[in-house]
């Protein structure tokens, strides 16, 4: 591109970087669908992740240091995902981990790390996304339960996998915070 006059020389680390991030997420969610459908949990595991994906992005959360440390625990995520999955849990459960899902993140979100730190307007921004997404999630699986009790529960656990990483992120920003990490 920077042969052909399309590319500022100054620029070209910017571009470098943005090619790099599209690559390694290329390579997480291929990963993803080889994981799905190794353990026979290819559906599940999408519907889960069209809760957990853009709640995750917008209340933030837990994130490894390195890249390679990043992608085993997002690996590793997928695979506990699939196997909470293959789970049907009591009513009562399920109310009740969406009541503790929600107040998870209703009192944390966004959670920033070293790599995404957020100025206040910013803050309230991914608040205000990461809540109406908690709220459409929530409409989801409501709705869902009337229709079909595993689809309820995989997007409630999509929900909950979002509330725990929320969690280990606030605790994670404790503890750098206080030099423990």
């Amino acid at each position: 591109m920077r042969t052909k006059g399309l590319l500022d020389k100054n620029e070209e680390d910017v571009y470098r970087f943005g090619l790099e991030c599209l690559l390694l997420e290329v390579v997480h969610y291929l990963s993803y669908i080889v994981i799905g459908f190794a353990m026979r949990m290819i559906i599940p595991m999408i519907v889960t992740a069209m809760v957990l994906i853009p709640l995750r992005r917008k209340s933030g959360g837990f994130h490894a240091r390195t890249r390679s440390g990043c992608y085993l625990f997002s690996c590793s995520i997928v695979v506990a995902v699939c196997l909470l999955d293959k789970i049907i849990f009591p009513l009562w459960l399920c109310t009740a981990t969406t009541f503790g899902a929600n107040a998870i993140i209703f009192a944390f979100a966004p959670i920033e790390n070293e790599n995404r730190t957020l100025d206040q307007e910013e803050q309230k921004k991914f608040r205000k996304q990461a809540l109406i997404i908690l709220v459409l999630a929530d409409m989801a699986i409501i709705i869902s339960h009337k229709i079909h009790i595993e689809v309820c529960q995989w997007l409630l656990n999509g929900m909950i996998v979002a509330a725990l990483l929320n969690l280990c992120g606030k605790i994670q920003t404790k503890c750098k915070l206080e030099k423990i990490w």
